[in-house]
């Protein structure tokens, strides 16, 4: 970025925080002759750093990329709108009545998006159909519409969620590789996810009638957690089933539920495949630990670390990644027989190591 556009970026996100402010000080002074309830308006509200100082950050945050710029000024005034309720103090509570409408069409967009989800999940159930497993082609949706960026993965995780929960298992999914290792039975991972779905399911009755006790909207607000936790374990539960780790001559397919977007792992930068038999510990900087609810059992060492895309589209790099797998010593025997061969086919052709 040259220092022409710096300049004008600076100058561009002071001209806009300075409307901003002079919008806000054209309220505080002649707001009474738009509503009465502006003329008790306090000075230096609340309200007015929810929607003008953070979302006026944020927009100078991302100011080389004005698209990107405008939209996260956007979300975060969305989100200090819907939080003002609850976070303003009383004097300034008499003035949010009148952005109650605002608030109904942020939760009313929020629901859209929601079901904009399922009905492209449901969309790409006929890609079943035709031999294609739907998760891809719901992802290539999401991609197309939102890009790679930190929302596309954020969405797209939401709308595996919502695939894996409730699309009908009439046929198996296929997925990319030529042999498939599946992760849920060891140590019972899959019984155990059952189990807390039954105990969530139970307790929530029990649970709504105990929190309005203290408080009705409470109550609801914890059910609605509660809620959208049984349709994650739901949605995990089913996914360990059927995303399973798969192989080729050139690839390794990492999936494990919902906790790891398939990750594709060249054979050339696995620099050791180890068979684990004592405990492990998966909190250190660079490990990754996909055992489930037990120990792991495979563990592969990586040349390089690599960005692992995990829940809600967060990265994180990763060079150590533990697995507990159901054929821990078939995986291991068939992954080294890949790699030999292509170590073999590497130097026929005079490869450098990578």
């Amino acid at each position: 970025m040259s220092r022409r556009d710096l300049l004008h970026a600076r100058f561009c996100s002071l001209a806009f925080a300075f409307a901003l402010y002079a919008l806000a000080w054209i309220l505080l002074q002649h707001g009474a002759k738009l509503s009465p309830r502006l003329a008790m308006f306090p000075h230096g509200p609340v309200l007015f750093d929810f929607l003008l100082t953070a979302p006026a950050f944020g927009w100078w945050m991302y100011r080389r990329d004005r698209k990107k710029a405008w939209r996260s000024a956007l979300g975060i005034a969305a989100l200090g709108l819907l939080a003002a309720r609850h976070l303003m103090p009383a004097p300034s509570l008499e003035t949010s009545h009148e952005l109650s409408a605002l608030r109904a069409l942020l939760w009313l967009g929020a629901a859209a998006v929601e079901m904009m989800l399922i009905v492209q999940m449901f969309r790409c159930a006929g890609s079943a159909a035709r031999g294609i497993n739907p998760g891809y082609a719901l992802q290539d949706r999401i991609v197309q519409r939102f890009g790679h960026g930190a929302l596309g993965r954020a969405i797209g995780f939401e709308a595996r969620m919502w695939l894996h929960a409730l699309m009908p298992r009439q046929m198996a999914w296929r997925y990319r590789g030529a042999r498939h290792f599946s992760y849920h039975l060891k140590d019972g991972y899959a019984a155990n996810l059952q189990g807390y779905l039954v105990l969530l399911l139970i307790g929530l009755p029990a649970q709504h009638l105990l929190l309005q006790l203290f408080s009705h909207p409470l109550a609801w607000i914890i059910d609605g957690l509660t809620a959208y936790g049984v349709l994650f374990l739901l949605a995990h539960y089913r996914a360990c089933q059927v995303c399973p780790v798969s192989m080729d001559g050139q690839n390794v397919y990492l999936r494990h539920g919902l906790r790891v977007h398939e990750q594709v792992i060249a054979l050339h930068s696995i620099v050791a495949v180890e068979r684990v038999v004592e405990p492990v510990s998966g909190r250190a900087p660079g490990t990754l630990n996909l055992a489930g609810a037990g120990q792991p059992n495979v563990c592969l060492r990586l040349r390089h670390a690599l960005p692992v895309e995990g829940m809600y589209g967060l990265i994180r790099s990763v060079d150590t990644m533990y697995l507990g797998l159901d054929r821990a010593a078939a995986f291991i025997a068939a992954l080294d027989a890949l790699r030999a061969v292509g170590d073999l086919s590497c130097e026929r052709v005079g490869c450098s190591e990578l």
